[in-house]
């Protein structure tokens, strides 16, 4: 017969081992701490995601904490302010599994660049948990089985952990019934029997737990394999869906409407390579514009004379700024800078009339097709510096003669999918720039472009005749127009020849980086 822990009722009443017993193992699965406005912003992001239920049932199938196992990477990638739940409050399964998942994340290589990404942005650090668990979920079976070492641990482990909580229950019954009454021979007996069992019980738990806890060290190489795969494509996710943000978004996500618009502005960026490849340089030109706008005028600091609402850092008053001196009331300050609800002062400023229209016209010649996206690019950044200053842009495609479209972007009166179809377009063929001038004058003299500005972007060679030009050359003076030049030569050494006649200055690639070009262009037109 086994060794007995408790051989007397006395030995049970005294126990100290039974007294340090929890009383519900059961916990919370949840590892990470989340503020109660953190948690209805993630419902929000959650809601009607049909893709995330189906992996969220399949991750629940083989590991029963893999729903708060998402929801905890989604907080340790966007929260500003991580705080752990102490272990004790947790079940089993999240402390021993969760646990070690959540630490290997947050020591990975990729988790700083995440971070760098995510926090603080509901819809890079959304996709990008959704991301990790879907790959998480594809390899949970080997993970898992390198973790228990290929036995239903798990399974075993929640089953005892249940039955350890009915016997401690049935043992606190039996110990309760006895201080109502005189104590009794055989009931003392079948206490002791069941504080014996119980013991054994928990001495069980605790060699699972250990087990596991072996094999995950022993087997860590590949489960941390499996862990910073998915953190890998964690990144990469993230930063896909901030780059569309950043160079097609409608604002902040401060409402669920802006919310909802800018998921599908996400969606239709990342099902077309045109406007990923555009993305990448997009987002940069539109910083450049902002920093341009902020370096354009000053009007001393400024009268004061009233107070708004907004999220204008600089002019919002030091009492909001509270806020961030107690981490629990920063998700509240973020909220309030979101949905512009900052008390802030108003200032008397002046108003500057913005710059004339602008007309691009984008060379989509075959040999154009892969200096296409930054052309587009830099077509979309004049888009939104006619749209900050209320005018018309025109972005004219064109390649060989009387092969051109025309896309007109009237304030107010287009959608993001007129701006998508047009980016997506390439026409291919050879090049005549005698096809996109005569549609630039036709804009300028029937449209109604006043001050027009003209961007000519190229990379091959255009003969133009005399009688053009000169045409041209009147036209251009007598509506005070300019049209500049930017000749794609990097590769080539270009021939300038080809723009002079009718450019006012031609900017080339060849003595030039594109980033100095493009800053020099949007600079004057921001």
């Amino acid at each position: 017969m086994r060794n007995k822990a408790f051989r007397s009722i006395d030995e049970v009443l005294n126990s100290d081992t039974l007294r340090g017993m929890p009383n519900d193992r059961q916990g919370s699965d949840r590892v990470l701490k989340s503020t109660r406005l953190e948690d209805v912003v993630y419902s929000e992001l959650r809601c009607g995601d049909t893709m995330m239920d189906g992996i969220e049932n399949t991750g629940i199938e083989k590991l029963p904490t893999f729903k708060s196992l998402a929801r905890d990477i989604y907080q340790a990638f966007y929260s500003l302010n991580i705080r752990r739940d102490d272990e004790a409050n947790l079940s089993e399964t999240a402390r021993v599994i969760n646990c070690h998942i959540i630490n290997e994340v947050m020591a990975g290589e990729d988790y700083p660049a995440i971070k760098s990404v995510c926090e603080g942005r509901l819809l890079p650090a959304y996709d990008a948990s959704v991301e990790f668990a879907e790959k998480v979920c594809n390899e949970l079976d080997g993970l898992l089985e390198a973790a228990t070492g290929g036995k239903d641990m798990l399974g075993a482990l929640e089953r005892a952990v249940k039955r350890e909580e009915k016997m401690n229950g049935e043992l606190s019954e039996m110990l309760s019934r006895r201080n109502e009454k005189d104590s009794d021979a055989e009931a003392d007996r079948q206490i002791i029997d069941k504080a014996n069992r119980l013991f054994s019980k928990t001495e069980q738990i605790k060699a699972m737990e250990n087990l596991i806890a072996e094999n995950l060290q022993m087997n860590r190489q590949a489960i941390n394999k499996i862990i910073l795969n998915a953190e890998q494509s964690a990144r990469e996710k993230a930063e896909e869906t901030s780059l569309a943000l950043s160079a097609w978004g409608q604002g902040d996500d401060s409402t669920p409407e802006k919310m909802k618009l800018n998921r599908e502005i996400v969606n239709n960026v990342r099902n077309s390579a045109t406007l990923l490849q555009v993305s990448k340089f997009l987002g940069r030109f539109k910083e450049m514009l902002v920093q341009a706008r902020k370096n354009g005028y000053a009007y001393g600091r400024g009268e004061k004379y009233t107070l708004e609402l907004g999220n204008d850092l600089q002019r919002t008053i030091s009492s909001e700024f509270a806020l961030l001196t107690d981490p629990s009331t920063i998700p509240l300050f973020l909220r309030k800078h979101q949905e512009k609800r900052l008390k802030q002062y108003r200032r008397r400023e002046a108003i500057f009339k913005g710059c004339g229209d602008i007309i691009m016209c984008l060379d989509e010649s075959t040999s154009t097709r892969l200096e296409a996206p930054w052309g587009k690019a830099v077509a979309m950044a004049l888009l939104d510096a006619a749209v900050h200053g209320s005018r018309k842009f025109a972005l004219i495609h064109f390649a060989g003669s009387g092969n051109y479209k025309t896309d007109l972007f009237l304030p107010g009166a287009y959608t993001s999918d007129d701006v998508f179809s047009s980016v997506e377009t390439f026409l291919g063929g050879s090049t005549n720039f005698e096809t996109p001038l005569n549609e630039a004058l036709r804009l300028i003299c029937d449209e109604g472009f006043e001050n027009a500005d003209i961007v000519f972007t190229t990379d091959g060679v255009c003969a133009l005749s005399e009688t053009f030009v000169e045409n041209f050359k009147q036209k251009k003076a007598g509506h005070g127009f300019a049209v500049t030049g930017v000749l794609l030569d990097s590769e080539s050494g270009g021939f300038p020849f080809s723009l002079e006649p009718f450019c006012s200055e031609v900017y080339r690639t060849s003595e030039l980086s594109q980033e100095t070009i493009v800053k020099s262009i949007l600079t004057q037109r921001a």
